[in-house]
């Protein structure tokens, strides 16, 4: 999953349609961008059309839909052909081709794990009791449910521990406050110690006979010389891809239910789980660095710069959405106007995971509303935004259906 800030370049130069944008900007933009980037978009795109520059770096921002098909599927060559979503503390994993490796790898091993486990997914929701607080809550059960396929039962018990206490402690989302932040890093730094540790324990020793995990995943798809360390931070953003969007996608679900009346015993899980991924896009904002001079909706880009295609405004279009702004799960029923779906991505860099997670986001919604009338306390704050859009906190009530 790509987002702002790939190219820290700045854009500079004159005579360009964007520069109305920057000149209209009143000061202190770049501050409202980072407190409500999804507010800011949305009033740039009102002002100024679906292209339109980001404050913060120039990116070009897109939300024209045949603009941003082009630039995604880039048949032109003009972005780069390596994604970013691999780019972690001290490079990006490159090449491209280890990059496809591991995502398949790391696929088969969670696809493998549902198709073996799915019936454990009404235990999982049960264990969040009665009332639960969420999204923590659909982190957790997401954590519980892929437990076994995260890290192997063999695996150290202090590392599990850890992990679960990374889950727990929220650690997956960038919180908001400096205090937060560092105590945040700290934990992290040890988790990537911890688990660069294991790395080289299981180097050292044969691979086991049973079912590997995803960090087996990543250390087969990887060169043999790839240092402790890299491998570990690739891992991590494996494990935060693969529990924190499915925990955001049901709670979304949940919350945009109870908000626009939605009785979710009524519609399908994956028509519910579809509208909450076109509502809130786990890929909201998709960063692509330009290598060659060109052109997108009438701008020139120079190598260097970057365009972001915003998904989120994409999904949000009234004129290829009908009622876009609503939670309606039955549009998902037929065939009606729709217009362009990228929930996880598009073109060559589509998230390897996507069909797993939504059918997990989908198992897991089910067995939430099987057999329960549902009450939704709170969620009324604006979304958190770091990197996925995280739903405000709200407490949800499971009341067993009577016989």
């Amino acid at each position: 999953m790509a987002t702002v800030g790939e190219s820290d370049r700045a854009a500079a130069g004159g005579g360009r349609p964007w520069e109305g944008l920057a000149a209209s900007l009143p000061g202190g933009a770049a501050r409202r961008y980072r407190r409500d980037p999804l507010g800011f978009v949305e009033r740039a795109a009102r002002e100024h059309g679906p292209v339109f520059r980001l404050p913060d770096d120039g990116s070009l921002c897109v939300a024209d839909p045949a603009e941003a098909l082009r630039v995604l599927h880039d048949e032109e060559g003009h972005y780069d052909e390596v994604s970013d979503f691999f780019h972690v503390r001290g490079g990006r994993l490159e090449p491209r081709e280890t990059q496809v490796a591991v995502g398949r790898a790391a696929r088969a091993t969670v696809r493998a794990h549902l198709a073996a486990h799915r019936e454990r997914l009404p235990a999982v929701v049960a264990e969040l009791g009665e009332v639960s607080e969420w999204p923590s809550a659909g982190r957790a059960a997401a954590h519980r449910f892929l437990a076994g396929a995260l890290l192997r039962p063999d695996s150290p018990p202090e590392l599990r521990e850890l992990m679960a206490r990374v889950v727990e402690r929220d650690v997956l989302i960038r919180p908001a406050g400096p205090l937060a932040r560092a105590a945040r890093a700290a934990l992290w730094a040890r988790v990537v110690r911890a688990v660069a540790g294991e790395v080289r324990a299981r180097r050292a020793r044969a691979r086991p006979d049973g079912p590997g995990d995803l960090l087996d995943a990543v250390l087969g798809a990887t060169p043999p010389g790839t240092p402790a360390a890299r491998v570990a931070q690739v891992y991590l953003l494996l494990f935060r891809t693969s529990v924190a969007p499915v925990g955001h996608v049901v709670a979304w679900a949940l919350l945009a239910a109870a908000t626009h009346g939605v009785d979710l015993a009524t519609v399908s899980a994956e028509s519910a789980v579809r509208e909450s991924l076109r509502l809130w896009p786990v890929a909201w904002l998709l960063g692509r660095p330009a290598l060659r001079a060109h052109r997108v909706g009438g701008v020139r880009l120079e190598p260097g710069e970057s365009v972001s295609v915003c998904v989120y405004l994409l999904h949000r279009d009234d004129r290829h959405w009908p009622r876009a702004a609503e939670f309606r799960p039955g549009r998902w029923d037929g065939p009606g106007p729709r217009g362009a779906y990228l929930p996880f991505g598009g073109g060559p860099f589509t998230c390897a995971g996507a069909a797993v997670a939504q059918t997990l986001a989908t198992g897991l919604l089910a067995a939430v509303t099987d057999g329960a009338r549902l009450e939704v306390r709170g969620g009324h704050g604006r979304p958190h935004v770091a990197g996925i859009i995280t739903p405000p906190p709200f407490q949800l009530r499971r009341i067993p259906a009577r016989p």
